[in-house]
């Protein structure tokens, strides 16, 4: 199942737009904040194949967890170069060359390269959450990512000029490249205390807390939120009906 093509993943998520809080009127609020970051950042407000914090997001959110199983997303080259193309991070046109390019060699190294980008994010991102110094390893490969060759460069625009940027190597790198500066930067200029993991421990979903009180739990509380909901539930219930439990006496 490619659920990047779908409304949402395993999990319920609805891909790259947020969670909708845990349910009060200050979460529908924020969902409508968010829904508007998502629409700037992902699309409206960006120039030049530059990637957004929500991006980034969506990246390391391929590889999902439902129940504590592991649903991978970027499965093969084919797959990972069409979501990057679907995230404005590769040129339309380039889809079908890169696709038989990396058919023609040995895929298995550019699928690597992606997914070792992918884990050391997610380590930089569990770090910031947890509060704790993230495994040097993950540093390494985060700053690899971060060297590889594409130029900035002013384009002209129609309200005066833009940035774009201008390949210089393998196009994927460029885009891991783009994908770990966004996190770079929010971890380092942004506020790196907005980063959230779910708190549902089967799903581990990241994502930025952009409710005004800045206290949500949840990824979603249509999916995780109210699976947590219904835990506490059943529990209250086994414990009143244990207390109502006859006293069974001696004789």
């Amino acid at each position: 199942m490619d659920a990047l093509n779908s409304s949402g993943g395993p999990n319920g998520h609805d891909w790259g737009k947020g969670a909708a809080g845990d349910g009060s009127a200050e979460d529908e609020h924020a969902s409508h904040a968010e829904m508007s970051d998502w629409e700037h950042s992902h699309g409206e407000g960006r120039h030049g194949h530059q990637a957004s914090l929500g991006d980034a997001l969506d990246f390391v959110n391929t590889l999902e967890y439902d129940k504590g199983e592991a649903y991978e997303h970027l499965a093969d080259v084919p797959t990972t170069v069409q979501w990057l193309q679907r995230h404005e991070l590769l040129h339309k046109e380039m889809v079908s060359d890169l696709i038989d390019r990396y058919e023609r060699e040995d895929p298995q190294p550019a699928i690597q390269r992606v997914r070792k980008v992918r884990g050391a994010l997610r380590e930089l991102l569990d770090a910031t959450v947890e509060q704790r110094r993230p495994e040097s390893s993950a540093l390494r490969e985060v700053n690899r990512a971060l060297r590889a060759p594409y130029l900035i460069e002013l384009v002209p625009a129609k309200d005066g000029v833009s940035l774009d940027h201008r390949h210089e190597g393998d196009p994927l790198a460029g885009a891991m490249a783009r994908l770990s500066e966004a996190v770079a930067r929010e971890l380092t200029q942004g506020d790196p205390r907005r980063m959230r993991i779910c708190a549902n421990d089967e799903c581990r979903w990241v994502f930025r807390d952009y409710s005004p009180a800045g206290r949500r739990k949840w990824c979603d509380m249509a999916t995780c939120g109210n699976r947590a909901k219904a835990a506490r539930h059943r529990e209250r219930q086994k414990a009143k009906e244990k207390d109502e439990e006859p006293v069974q006496l001696d004789a």
